[in-house]
C-alpha cells in the first residue's frame, strides 16, 4: 500500500522525482501510525493528493479575492509552486519544501526552504529534508539537536553532525524571495497596477 503512496507522492509533490531515502522513512513512519521526531513539533509529511499550501487560497475573505495586488500576489505564489516543491507543513501553516528551479545548478540534493504564512521564504541548512528541519527546530539548542537526531537515527536516518552550526548551508539560484518578488511584479503589471518597484 505504502509504495503507491510513495509513488503518487513522487509524482504529485516532487514532480517525478524519487522520494529522497530520509523523506520515504519520515513518510512511511507517519503513515504506518509509529510517528516519526519531527511531529511533536508539528511538522507532518504532506498527503500525496494534499493542495500545495502556495495555491490554497481558500482563506482569503471575498473582499480579498476582489483586490488586484492580493490576486496577483496569489498569482506569484502559484507560479511559486511549480519550482518550490511542498513536502511538509506544521500546525501553523508553514510549510517546507525542496528547491527545484530550473536556473538551480543540479545539486544533489536540492536546497530546503521553508515558507511561513506571510510568504517568507527560509533557506535552511542541511543536505537533507531531515537536517533542514532539524536545523530549523534545534535553532541553538545542542542538547535538542542531539535528542532530536538520537531519535531519527531509531528509524535509520543519520545526521552526521552533533548542532546546527555545522551543517552544510546549500544556497538556493535564484533566491526564492526574489523570485517571488519578481513574479509579483510581472504580475501586477499584467494587470494594469501602478508598478511598486
Amino acid at each position: 500500500m505504502f509504495d503507491e503512496w510513495l509513488k503518487e507522492f513522487a509524482q504529485e509533490r516532487l514532480g517525478g522525482r524519487p522520494v529522497p531515502e530520509d523523506v520515504r522513512l519520515l513518510a512511511t513512519a507517519q503513515w504506518e501510525g509509529r510517528g516519526h521526531p519531527f511531529e511533536q513539533f508539528g511538522i507532518t509529511i504532506l498527503e500525496p493528493s494534499a493542495q500545495h499550501p502556495l495555491i490554497d487560497t481558500s482563506y482569503l475573505s471575498e473582499k480579498e479575492r476582489v483586490d488586484p495586488d492580493i490576486m496577483a500576489n496569489c498569482a506569484a505564489s502559484e507560479q511559486m509552486a511549480k519550482y518550490l516543491k511542498a513536502v511538509a507543513q506544521d500546525e501553523d501553516g508553514n510549510f517546507y519544501g525542496y528547491w527545484l528551479h530550473p536556473q538551480q545548478e543540479d545539486q544533489q540534493p536540492p536546497p530546503v526552504i521553508k515558507v511561513d504564512t506571510e510568504l517568507t521564504y527560509w533557506e535552511l541548512g542541511g543536505h537533507t529534508f531531515s537536517e533542514a528541519c532539524l536545523y530549523d527546530i534545534a535553532f541553538d539548542d545542542d542538547e535538542l539537536f542531539v535528542k532530536v537526531a538520537a531519535e531519527l537515527a531509531r528509524l535509520h536516518i543519520s545526521i552526521p553532525v552533533s548542532s546546527r552550526e555545522d551543517l552544510a548551508e546549500l544556497s538556493a539560484d535564484p533566491a526564492p524571495e526574489d523570485m517571488h518578488r519578481r513574479l509579483y511584479y510581472a504580475e501586477r503589471e499584467r494587470l494594469g497596477l501602478p508598478s511598486q518597484r
